[in-house]
């Protein structure tokens, strides 16, 4: 009888330094991804396929998609800021689409529609 299979494993990528969101301050990083293996008798043997990949501060230990190490300080910042309606000026958080007291969608910038 041959069993066979597929399991998860994760497996420790790069590291480095990176600007963490959470902490707000630079902080060394460990990226990790996910990949589905097969096995034969319970042995995993060769990767089949990726199912993920995030980084991890060695600070906070929050984790961020890898997407968070190709973007700069202020990026990071500007992105975290609360941002004012140009409409009823009223000011909204970071994570808001729209405005919380009129309702009207949020104009990203140019520079940040480049980025």
């Amino acid at each position: 009888m041959i069993i066979w299979g597929s399991k998860a494993r994760k497996t420790v990528g790069q590291s480095g330094a990176f600007f963490c969101p959470s902490c707000k301050d630079d902080r060394n990083y460990t990226t990790y991804k996910w990949q589905k293996y097969f096995t034969l008798y319970f042995i995993p043997l060769f990767p089949m396929e990726l199912l993920g990949s995030y980084v991890e501060c060695r600070g906070c230990r929050g984790e961020f998609n890898t997407g968070v190490l190709s973007h700069s300080r202020e990026q990071i910042l500007a992105a975290l800021a609360p941002w004012t309606c140009e409409s009823c000026s009223n000011v909204n958080a970071s994570d808001r689409d729209s405005c919380v007291s009129c309702g009207k969608a949020r104009e990203l910038a140019a520079s940040a529609v480049a980025a």
